[in-house]
């Protein structure tokens, strides 16, 4: 595995697992095969994991909590998006609902149109510390290493209200690094010179070159760029195009790290390969 040093975080893998479906009710996989996919991906060198606190209704969170808390692995986690108040009162049900996904492909379809529905969007300090404090809880960590606010538009980060809350968590030390998880050019355009934005993590790859411009200019300032969805959500995408992808991401010199999301042991073991012929 190839490692860069950041001045923030040490020594961190340029790839990174992204743990957006690990849990997921659509994604039938047991808790012993997701706790095993984490241990294969620290065995392997990956230090860095990718979450956030609507991830699997915090299944997410609470799976790497388990499985990393015995490591110096570094977790990213985000906040900012809400389930609606249905979701929130059926979370007990969850065990239940997973059964019924696992075999019902109907039911799985379903579920997966539910999930494209747009969430709520919550930016409030009020909100993110009690988020945040929540995620704590599930990573099983007094302190997480990257705190991002989680697909803010432009407008969100208006006032500055936003990033002012992460700023002071991080002076009460529950966070290390800050920023924000952006998915468009006029949000990206607002962050990639604001000094509070530590961290940036933004959609990248052969087809995502729109964001480029920006994301070099917020590398320069010294801000840690993470690439998600090197593939541009591409779900037909052969473990040759994710090699490329990731090949592609790395040499460019603004990228810190490459996220390769999936709950398929096979191809995190691809995409370590392809990272070490690089």
């Amino acid at each position: 595995m190839l490692f860069k040093q950041l001045s923030s975080l040490g020594e961190v893998s340029l790839l990174g697992l992204g743990c957006g479906s690990l849990g997921s009710l659509t994604h039938p996989r047991t808790r012993r095969e997701s706790l095993s996919l984490i241990a294969a991906a620290v065995d392997s060198g990956i230090t860095l994991f990718d979450t956030a606190d609507i991830y699997a209704q915090g299944e997410s969170e609470r799976l790497l909590g388990e499985a990393l808390r015995s490591t110096d692995a570094r977790i990213v986690t985000k906040a900012g998006q809400q389930f609606q108040l249905a979701k929130r009162v059926l979370l007990p049900l969850r065990g239940v609902a997973k059964s019924l996904l696992a075999y019902s492909s109907q039911a799985r379809a379903v579920a997966i149109i539910a999930r494209t529905k747009p969430l709520r969007r919550n930016y409030t300090p009020e909100y993110l510390r009690r988020a945040l404090l929540r995620s704590l809880a599930r990573l099983r960590r007094e302190q997480v290493d990257i705190f991002l606010l989680h697909s803010p538009s432009a407008q969100d980060l208006a006032d500055g209200e936003a990033l002012d809350c992460l700023s002071a968590l991080k002076q009460e030390g529950l966070v290390r690094c800050i920023g924000v998880s952006c998915d468009d050019k006029a949000t990206l355009a607002i962050i990639a010179s604001d000094k509070r934005v530590e961290v940036i993590e933004a959609p990248f790859g052969p087809n995502r070159r729109d964001l480029l411009v920006d994301l070099k200019r917020a590398a320069e300032r010294g801000a840690i760029v993470i690439a998600r969805e090197i593939l541009a959500r591409d779900l037909q995408a052969r473990p040759p195009a994710a090699a490329a992808a990731l090949s592609f991401c790395l040499a460019e010199p603004a990228i810190a790290v490459a996220l390769i999301g999936t709950t398929d042991a096979r191809h995190l073991d691809e995409a370590i390969r392809a990272v070490g012929s690089i």
